[in-house]
């Protein structure tokens, strides 16, 4: 895969963990995934982190404010450059 196909797959990485993709830029984003590992162990990382943090803070546990806030922080932008 070149790294134009890994900034590709990144950067629609949040929205495929989302699954806010169609079902086509999906399928492109799991192909990708299976077939470079870098990109996959970036996905277990965030794939992690998201399962973790809906964990730990459930309404029953984290106030509101909480729960924003660490939302907010994890989420991020990504921005991709083609030098």
């Amino acid at each position: 895969m070149s790294g134009g196909d890994c900034s590709a797959a990144l950067a629609r990485l949040y929205e495929f963990l989302d699954n806010e993709l169609d079902d086509a830029d999906a399928d492109t984003i799991r192909a990708h995934l299976a077939a470079c590992e870098p990109c996959l162990d970036k996905f277990g990382v965030e794939e992690h982190i998201r399962a973790l943090v809906k964990r730990c803070c459930t309404a029953s546990r984290a106030p509101e404010t909480l729960r924003v806030r660490v939302s907010q922080v994890t989420t991020m932008t990504v921005i991709v450059r083609n030098d």
